[in-house]
C-alpha cells in the first residue's frame, strides 16, 4: 500500500479548481494499491465531503497564516505518524512548508502546479515572493522534487520558463466524468433563465470572484455588447472577495437588466443546458473544471489564450480563443458564436465527443497513479 499525503491551503469547496482536482482523485483511486490523506487549513464542508469519500483528513489552521512554525509542526507530525510514502504538495505555501520538512524526512515529493507559481503572483508581494524564491532554492539544493505535475502543455512551458530548478514537468489533463450526479437545481433560477432566453442570448461565467478571474472584464464585455444593441444577458455564478465590487460595477454601468449575479450555486451543472456559451476572462488558469463541464454539456467556450485553453478548445474544435487582455478580440469571438447557431451546435457537440474519447476522469486517475507507482519503483 502506497500512502500519499496531499497538503494544500486556500481550498474552500466552492467553485474551487484545486479542490475539484483532489475530489476527482479521492473518488476514483485504486483502494487496493493506494491510501490518500489530506492536510488543509480546515473547513467543515470539505472535512465532511472528504471523509465521506473514505479519505483521512487532518487540519492545521496555521496554514491560514502567512508564517507559522505550528504549520511545520502539524504537517511534520502527520507525515511521521502516518508513515507517508509520497508527499503531494499543491500551491505555493504547502510546497514551501512540505519541501523544507522533506529536507529532513527524504520522502518522495510531488509538487502540483495549478497555473501560477511565483512570477507575477498577485497574492504575494515582492518580499513574500523573494522569500519563497529563496525557499525554492533551498528545496532544490538540499531536498528533492521527484516529480512536478502540470495541468496542460502551456503550463509546462510557463513553469519551465520561470524556473530551472524543477525536473521536467509531467503534463496531465484532469478530464471529466459524464456519470456524476448533481443535486437538484433551484427552480427559481431555472425559471429566471428560461424567461431570459425568450429574447436574449445567454452568456455564463462560472468561477470564484477573485482578482485572477477578472470578472470585471466580463462585465465590461457585456456593457459593450449591450451598447451595440445586442440582446445578450450575462449570468455570473460564483462568490469571493470581489462580490461587492462586482455588484457595484453592475450598478455603476446600469446593467441590472443585463447581468444577474447568483453567488455560489452548488448545482450549477443543471443550468448549462440553458447557456449559449461559457465565457472566461482569467489572467491565468491551469485547466478549470468549468471548461470540462461546458464541453460535457455541449456548450461552446470562449476563453483567453492562457493555461490549457488553446490546446483543448482549438485542437478539439469546441470553443474559440482570444488574445489575453484583448477585449475587442474577445467581443468579436463572442459575437461570432452568438450570431451562428450552427457553429454553436457544432462546437458543443465536438466538446462532448472530446470528453468521451480523450478526457475521461479515468484517464486522469491512471496518469496520476502511474506517477506514484513510478516514484516508488525508483
Amino acid at each position: 500500500m502506497i500512502k500519499i499525503c496531499h497538503i494544500v491551503n486556500l481550498i474552500t469547496g466552492t467553485a474551487d479548481g484545486v479542490y475539484a482536482n483532489l475530489k476527482s482523485i479521492f473518488r476514483n483511486y485504486d483502494r487496493n494499491k493506494f491510501e490518500h490523506i489530506l492536510v488543509f487549513q480546515g473547513g467543515q464542508k470539505i472535512e465532511n465531503e472528504v471523509r465521506e469519500l473514505g479519505v483521512k483528513v487532518y487540519t492545521s489552521e496555521s496554514l491560514k497564516k502567512k508564517i507559522s512554525l505550528k504549520a511545520f509542526s502539524d504537517i511534520y507530525g502527520v507525515i511521521k505518524s502516518e508513515q507517508i510514502d509520497i508527499i503531494h504538495a499543491h500551491l505555493i505555501k504547502p510546497y514551501a512548508i512540505a519541501g523544507l520538512i522533506n529536507i529532513f524526512l527524504k520522502k518522495k515529493f510531488v509538487f502540483n502546479y495549478h497555473g501560477i507559481f511565483l512570477k507575477n503572483n498577485p497574492y504575494y508581494n515582492f518580499i513574500e515572493r523573494s522569500i519563497y524564491s529563496a525557499i525554492h532554492f533551498l528545496i532544490y539544493s538540499f531536498s528533492n522534487d521527484d516529480a512536478v505535475l502540470v495541468p496542460s502543455k502551456m503550463c509546462k512551458q510557463y513553469l519551465m520558463e520561470e524556473t530551472k530548478l524543477f525536473p521536467e514537468p509531467i503534463v496531465y489533463y484532469n478530464g471529466y466524468s459524464l456519470k456524476q450526479n448533481f443535486p437538484e437545481g433551484n427552480s427559481s433560477i431555472a425559471q429566471r433563465i428560461e424567461n431570459l432566453r425568450k429574447d436574449k442570448r445567454i452568456v455564463a461565467v462560472i468561477g470564484r470572484l477573485e482578482i485572477d478571474k477578472r470578472i470585471d472584464q466580463a462585465v465590461m464585455l457585456i456593457k459593450s455588447l449591450v451598447d451595440r444593441g445586442k440582446n445578450v444577458h450575462l449570468l455570473i455564478f460564483g462568490d469571493g472577495s470581489l462580490k461587492i465590487k462586482m455588484d457595484q460595477l453592475v450598478q455603476q454601468y446600469e446593467l441590472k437588466n443585463s447581468i444577474d449575479i447568483f453567488g455560489y450555486v452548488e448545482e450549477v451543472k443543471n443550468y448549462y443546458k440553458y447557456f449559449d456559451l461559457v465565457l472566461f476572462t482569467s489572467d491565468w488558469e491551469g485547466m478549470p473544471l468549468t471548461m470540462w463541464e461546458a464541453m460535457s454539456s455541449e456548450v461552446p467556450v470562449v476563453a483567453p489564450d492562457v493555461g490549457g485553453f488553446k490546446e483543448i478548445l482549438e485542437e478539439n474544435e469546441c470553443g474559440l480563443v482570444y488574445k489575453p487582455g484583448n477585449m475587442k478580440d474577445a467581443e468579436e469571438k463572442i459575437m461570432k458564436l452568438l450570431n451562428d447557431a450552427k457553429l454553436r451546435k457544432k462546437l458543443g457537440e465536438n466538446g462532448r465527443v472530446a470528453i468521451e474519447s480523450n478526457y475521461t476522469e479515468k484517464k486522469f486517475i491512471q496518469q496520476i497513479e502511474k506517477v506514484y507507482t513510478n516514484l516508488m519503483a525508483e
